[in-house]
């Protein structure tokens, strides 16, 4: 997971090297985007989802 606005993420490397990820346009390093901060709490949501997304593609137990 990282952001556009993250000067730590590369996305293209991400997608090469894992076939799971969630990149967000406008994101900083901590997932904060700009705006109001209804828009950094549906980032938030959106983790959520994928992390739910990954453990169920990987078969984790739950």
């Amino acid at each position: 997971m990282g952001g556009t606005a993250d000067t730590h993420w590369n996305g293209d490397v991400a997608r090469r090297l894992l076939p799971h990820v969630l990149e967000v346009p406008g994101a900083d390093h901590g997932m904060y985007v700009p705006g109001p901060l209804t828009d950094s709490i549906a980032v938030l949501g959106r983790i959520v989802v994928a992390v739910e997304e990954f453990l169920d593609a990987i078969d984790w137990p739950g």
